[in-house]
């Protein structure tokens, strides 16, 4: 009898070192997946920066007059090589590129005279809405659209606006998750003038 209880007990403490065992692999998975929601996508930084652009091609809606070099209405990013790129991936359903096609224009305004390209690449949109968007918000700076859509896939955009900053070389010098400002704008373009002459380093803006 005195056997028959004490193998009853046994069997419960395995059964309850089992469950704690269980329990905290459950809290250990829970804990790291918290931790991955909780980061925020505008302060990661990007694995791209410092590395090469990676070549796409886009079809271009609007403003092909201040871009270098076409193929028909296509425009490889090989083709601005030479120039210093912001690539903006947006769309017209989005409501933070409204705010920011105005300050990207702004910006826009200020530097296109002197070879800087600002590229804004429509992602799971129509030419048609795409068109609209950029009328009624007052775009001049070239658009185009991300037809298959692998584009923003190989470049990792998590939402938009995203913007991503290349140099003459192509050279991704820094990515913007959100939307930006004229004076983020101008900040980032400060820092990267300031650091063209650091024997070839990439030196990525820092938020104040």
């Amino acid at each position: 009898m005195t056997g028959a209880i004490n193998g009853k007990a046994a069997k419960v403490r395995r059964h309850r070192i089992i469950t704690a065992f269980i329990t905290l692999i459950a809290l250990g998975v829970f804990a790291v997946l918290l931790k991955g929601l909780s980061l925020n996508p505008s302060i990661v930084a990007s694995a791209q920066i410092g590395k090469p652009a990676q070549d796409f091609e886009v079809e271009v809606l609007e403003g092909a007059s201040w871009l270098p070099k076409m193929n028909g209405t296509k425009l490889r990013l090989s083709d601005l090589r030479g120039h210093p790129v912001i690539v903006n991936f947006w769309a017209s359903w989005c409501v933070s590129c409204r705010e920011e096609a105005m300050q990207m224009e702004a910006f826009w305004q200020r530097y296109r005279e002197k070879g800087l390209i600002v590229l804004g690449v429509a992602i799971q949109d129509t030419p048609e809405t795409a068109r609209e968007f950029a009328k009624a918000h007052g775009k001049t700076y070239p658009i185009a659209l991300d037809v298959s859509g692998k584009t923003s896939i190989n470049y990792g955009v998590y939402g938009v606006p995203e913007s991503f900053f290349i140099d003459e070389k192509g050279i991704i010098v820094h990515k913007e998750a959100g939307p930006v400002t004229l004076q983020l704008l101008e900040s980032i373009n400060s820092t990267f003038q300031a650091s063209r002459s650091d024997q070839g380093q990439i030196q990525e803006y820092k938020p104040r």
